[in-house]
């Protein structure tokens, strides 16, 4: 079977106890075990099912024990990764505290499909972000095309 993408964005609103809503689109994709963790550039929280989850954890094993370097990076993002979360009857999942202060989550959130996983953006962060890859999408489009052949 086909790995289902994530695509789209859509605003949401954390709830007085950190749950959200997963929306309806991203939901059957996202399965009912996943890992609740830190994007790769400390910007955003990542949600990954746990096939792709699975894959990250691969390549982390791939770490030499003795590479400090790499067990100090390894470390941090085994310390803000929460596997074995699932949705409650309502479509809901529990941010964690943790999470939700190392990025600085405020009520509103933007929910953001990467393809393989789901990212949730602080609201204004993603304002900012998106007008700033808006005003430099030609330059973007010409890297991706360039380096990927897209």
């Amino acid at each position: 079977m086909a790995q289902l993408a994530f695509s789209g964005s859509f605003d949401h609103s954390l709830d007085g106890k950190g749950r959200v809503i997963i929306p309806a689109s991203f939901r059957e994709a996202l399965g009912e075990d996943f890992t609740i963790t830190i994007n790769p550039n400390k910007t955003a929280i990542a949600i990954y099912p746990k096939e792709m989850w699975d894959k990250q954890l691969d390549a982390l094993s791939q770490i030499n024990p003795m590479d400090r370097v790499g067990m100090q990076y390894q470390r941090y993002v085994m310390s803000v990764s929460f596997s074995g979360n699932s949705m409650d009857a309502q479509g809901r999942v529990l941010v964690p505290a943790k999470l939700r202060g190392k990025i600085g989550l405020t009520r509103d959130i933007v929910f953001v499909g990467l393809n393989r996983y789901i990212e949730i953006w602080d609201a204004e962060v993603y304002a900012k972000m998106e007008a700033q890859t808006e005003d430099d999408f030609e330059n973007l489009a010409d890297y991706v095309y360039e380096k990927y052949s897209v």
